[in-house]
């Protein structure tokens, strides 16, 4: 018999068996007693593995990293390369600009040849190597503003266009006679006269002998859609502005007693011009 100051053992002190201890050290819990042996242990839980990053992240960090390799390949650069890659960064934005104001607003030409003598290229017959460069407005000739069209011509402009004989070159030209003018036309035109029909203006150069210019009596009334521009005023060699506003009263711009360009300049052009000989309506839109 034990000793009677000795206390019986607790019944929840258990005997563990190989197996229930393989279960204790897996799950953390004593499998219970009615439980039968040969019960399977459920398999622990696989780790679940780091989510890989998503399209965008990944295209992130591997734009990033070729940017930061490119930075230090540059750094590792001659100062001079590395001077001119930093202008050519400033200047490429400056492409699409300097395009877009050569085509529709301001544009730079030179003239050459005779037919414009002597309003431009003022000194052809004595050097025949100079030629004007002139400024072009580009703007009133474009629709730029489907609402708002100033595009106009009068007689006595100076415009560029596209020539009907040669449509890879840019001529220039007056305007002699505008939609329904009755023109007395010059050689080697074959008619006495021509009434320039609408959407269409009579060009001439300035130069007295018609054998020096190719003009209107050559390839007959030119279409407005081909004018680009309006010649503005000369550069070099001598600057000068162009005004065209009173070429029909014959007091051109610079004239004086030097100069070339005397009073009733193109007087006889002026008179083969009669003006407004057919009344010309604009046709209903519809």
């Amino acid at each position: 018999m034990p000793p009677p100051d000795r206390k019986p053992l607790s019944s929840n002190i258990r005997a563990l068996d190989h197996k229930d201890a393989k279960i204790l050290a897996q799950t953390g819990r004593l499998p219970s007693k009615n439980a039968p042996a040969s019960s399977p242990v459920p398999p622990p839980a696989p780790s679940s593995a780091p989510e890989s990053p998503g399209p965008s992240l990944a295209r992130k960090r591997h734009l990033h990293s070729f940017f930061s390799n490119f930075r230090q390949r540059c750094a590792a650069l001659p100062r001079p390369v590395r001077l001119m890659g930093r202008g050519a960064r400033a200047l490429i934005p400056l492409i699409p600009i300097s395009l877009f104001f050569s085509e529709h607003v301001l544009q730079i030409m030179w003239v050459k040849g005779p037919s414009m003598t002597p309003y431009l290229n003022e000194d052809y017959d004595q050097m025949q190597t100079k030629s004007d460069m002139v400024l072009v407005n580009m703007w009133s000739m474009h629709r730029l503003l489907p609402w708002k069209d100033k595009r106009r011509l009068e007689r006595g402009m100076v415009v560029t266009f596209r020539s009907p004989g040669n449509s890879s070159h840019v001529a220039v030209k007056r305007v002699i006679g505008l939609p329904g003018d009755r023109i007395t036309t010059r050689e080697p035109c074959m008619k006495a006269t021509q009434i320039v029909p609408y959407n269409h203006v009579w060009l001439e150069g300035d130069a007295e002998d018609p054998g020096r210019s190719m003009d209107s009596n050559t390839y007959g009334p030119v279409s407005i859609s081909l004018i680009s521009g309006r010649v503005i005023g000369v550069l070099t060699p001598r600057m000068r502005w162009l005004d065209w506003t009173k070429w029909e009263s014959g007091h051109v711009d610079d004239a004086g007693p030097d100069s070339q360009l005397g009073p009733n300049y193109r007087q006889e052009v002026r008179d083969r011009v009669l003006k407004d000989a057919v009344k010309l309506e604009k046709p209903p839109d519809f």
